[in-house]
């Protein structure tokens, strides 16, 4: 009796296992268009999703679990939306009671039974879909919490409550290794006296800091590629240890990706020339070692050994030590532009926030130049230019 019971047991497990269908998250436009089949999602961290079930009510979602990009289960099919090529940028989308659409500058969802225009189009790894002015987001706060078009006339796509969307293809897509290592030469480390706001709104770790690495291919803003990585350190001293961007309970250091690009992002090619798109990160992985001081002024050496997925799939190395630039910034972090947040500089490890040897050489002129934060990073403002922090003027 009970080998029978270990047999339909074991019978029963790959059955399951058979009919389990993977999905794979997509982050830019496929090449043979936006026809085809997808899942609609809103991924609320690197490990759980939240999965469009094609209706408008409240709730309407099922939730899934992402393993690296990918959604594996045997019950989401019938949550397919199905796209279809109307025109040019113009698509049809199919959802089990009908093509979806709203009236203009309206929230909800309509279905008819004949295709109504939509546009879509990739951003920063997530996928804009709209229709008469309104766009497709998922609403996130304590009293409701579902799929809709929404009328977004400023088109905040990073708006607190209302949250992008990602498209799904069935299959297994797979990820691309990296075919080479990064072409980074330059970090910059920002440490906030704030204490931080993240991974959880409880916020169990609020005795850590929050801080954001820059790192770029030099020390020009508009140079690519560039990688800014907003991570959760115990200290405002050092930023050396093991990152991961998997949220667990005890975990010390911590890669913020959950919001998307606008915290943790990627902009590549490795030519400014060339042009240049921007990528959130989906998983990601860091040790940062110190190795000693610098020969520039107000740098400390880290070793910098990173490995992440980007939402096209791609996997990206860097592996190397780098000149890291520290700046102490004691503020509430407010985000307030043009605002003087008085940073003093100092160099890694040194503890010291007070040392006027810190500061670079270029700074010692006849008026003091202001400290300004200006589109959510730190600028210096001199004779009314912009220069970044190690004193290179602003194209």
């Amino acid at each position: 009796m009970k080998q029978r019971l270990l047999f339909f047991v074991l019978m029963l497990g790959w059955a399951w296992s058979a009919q389990a269908t993977t999905y794979s998250c997509i982050g830019a436009k496929p090449e043979a268009g936006w026809a085809g089949q997808y899942l609609i999602v809103y991924e609320l961290s690197s490990t759980q999703a939240y999965v469009w079930n094609g209706e408008d009510a409240s709730g309407n979602y099922v939730t899934a679990t992402i393993t690296n990009g990918q959604i594996t289960a045997n019950d989401l099919d019938a949550y397919l939306v199905t796209v279809t090529n109307e025109g040019s940028n113009k698509y049809g989308v199919k959802a089990a009671d009908g093509f979806i659409s709203t009236s203009a500058k309206k929230n909800g969802i309509t279905y008819s039974q004949g295709a109504v225009d939509c546009t879509i189009q990739a951003n920063g790894g997530y996928v804009i879909l709209e229709t008469n002015t309104n766009t497709c987001r998922f609403v996130y706060h304590n009293t409701a919490k579902r799929f809709r078009f929404y009328y977004d006339d400023k088109k905040k796509w990073a708006d607190t409550d209302y949250k992008n969307i990602k498209f799904y293809v069935k299959g297994n897509q797979g990820t691309q290794p990296a075919t080479q290592n990064l072409d980074i030469n330059y970090a910059q480390a920002e440490l906030y006296a704030c204490q931080s706001k993240f991974p959880t709104q409880s916020n169990p770790y609020n005795q850590y800091f929050a801080t954001f690495l820059w790192l770029l291919q030099q020390e020009d803003e508009n140079a690519v590629p560039q990688i800014g990585l907003e991570i959760l350190a115990p200290t405002q001293y050092s930023i050396a240890g093991h990152y991961q961007s998997d949220y667990t309970d005890g975990q010390k250091y911590y890669i913020h990706i959950t919001g998307g690009s606008q915290h943790s992002y990627f902009t590549f090619p490795s030519k400014a020339e060339e042009g240049y798109s921007t990528a959130s990160i989906t998983v990601a992985e860091m040790d940062i070692t110190k190795v000693g001081p610098s020969v520039y002024p107000n740098a400390y050496v880290y070793h910098i050994k990173l490995e992440f997925t980007d939402s096209n799939r791609k996997i990206w190395i860097l592996d190397k030590d780098l000149d890291v630039y520290a700046w102490w910034i004691d503020c509430d972090r407010s985000g307030k532009e043009n605002q003087d947040m008085e940073p003093v500089a100092f160099t890694l490890e040194s503890g010291n926030h007070n040392d006027a040897s810190a500061i670079p050489e270029w700074k010692q002129t006849d008026l003091m130049p202001n400290k300004i934060l200006h589109k959510g990073s730190l600028y210096i403002l001199h004779q009314g230019k912009y220069y970044t922090l190690l004193g290179q003027p602003l194209r």
